[in-house]
């Protein structure tokens, strides 16, 4: 019995040592494929297929994206003569159960909300042993977003892309040249008030675990919205509104306490349309946009243009005013000169917006 074990005994120890160095030099398959030389290259082209959704308030967006990733492994590398295929394809639950029994790099979407819809998975495994992963779902996102320029506004939709499991050291994301065919755009969105400009990546570095560095690749989706569509629904009822003054400073025979009911009803209507255009178009009034520019100075305005045309209307319907011939001259002017103000920092403020 003693000697089947001593027997045994180096056999097992054998075993032991092999898996551990199996183990130490990384040739397991699910292990950083270091033949290769580090860092592993993780190769990423993305396409947007749709984008479904953008709230400019809560900074959100909801797109429809296919994620192209692409890296080189030699443990999987076949001949292809004795199997009779270039490549190996898996699709669905299949792709996903084979992903498990190799390496794979863990891209992360760092400003991903949730996890991702209408997933359509597809693994293909090329006989060099180049391995590339096509992933098409919907998922929501997290933006950093600017209205400072609504409706004239192009934002900036970034999505960071990382590993956060591997350092710089170990493996890097990055795109080239090869990889843009598969990047893009799609022509039309599904939301209507906007269109594509166009889509950029940049490399960028993020500080993880015990300080160290990890690669980060930021894709940037450009959109623009149609302001064209905006121009009727929100400049053509302020214009009306601050018409009446026109009314108010040209009119002859208005007396003053019509002028005063006819500038308090307006100041009423420009603070309707303010909370219209902010249950409308979030963000337009509450932020520091245009159209919220022109409304808070069309306050001042309306009641500037009241306290002028009254106060200059009672000094000239004195007789005994000393400066009345003055008084008259000033109002004269200040009929064509309030109201050409106004315009120009109305216009000031929409042309400040446009993009450059």
């Amino acid at each position: 019995m003693i000697g089947r074990l001593l027997f045994v005994l180096p056999i097992l120890l054998g075993l032991a040592q092999g898996a551990w160095g199996e183990n130490r030099t990384g040739s397991g398959k699910t292990t950083l494929p270091e033949a290769s030389g580090l860092p592993v290259r993780v190769h990423v082209a993305l396409r947007v297929l749709n984008i479904l959704e953008v709230k400019e308030v809560s900074g959100q967006g909801r797109l429809h994206l296919e994620l192209t990733q692409r890296w080189q492994d030699p443990r999987l590398a076949f001949d292809a003569v004795a199997r009779g295929l270039a490549r190996e394809d898996r699709v669905g639950e299949e792709a996903d159960d084979h992903l498990k029994t190799i390496w794979s790099p863990g891209l992360a979407l760092d400003n991903q909300i949730g996890d991702k819809d209408a997933r359509i998975v597809a693994l293909s495994v090329h006989a060099d042993g180049e391995v590339v992963l096509i992933e098409r779902f919907e998922s929501d996102f997290r933006f950093r977003m600017n209205m400072d320029a609504f409706p004239f506004d192009r934002q900036n939709l970034t999505i960071g892309l990382s590993l956060p499991r591997y350092a710089q050291q170990e493996a890097i994301v990055l795109t080239t040249e090869a990889d843009r065919p598969f990047s893009g755009v799609e022509d039309a969105l599904s939301v209507v008030d906007w269109r594509p400009v166009g889509l950029r990546f940049t490399n960028d570095l993020a500080i993880g675990w015990n300080a160290r560095s990890y690669s980060r690749l930021n894709a940037t989706v450009t959109i623009a919205r149609y302001a064209e569509r905006y121009h009727l629904r929100i400049f053509v009822p302020i214009i009306a509104v601050l018409a009446v003054s026109l009314f108010v400073l040209w009119s002859p025979g208005l007396k003053e306490q019509d002028k005063g009911g006819l500038i308090f009803s307006s100041l009423l209507a420009l603070a309707a349309i303010s909370f219209t255009f902010e249950s409308s178009f979030p963000g337009s009034i509450s932020l520091n946009t245009p159209v919220a520019e022109m409304i808070s100075l069309g306050y001042l305005y309306l009641v500037t243009v009241l306290m002028f045309e009254i106060a200059l209307s009672v000094a000239i319907a004195h007789p005994s005013f000393r400066w009345r011939d003055q008084a008259a001259d000033l109002r004269w002017h200040l009929r064509w000169a309030v109201p050409a103000m106004m315009l120009i920092i109305c216009i000031g403020a929409a042309v400040r917006a446009l993009p450059g």
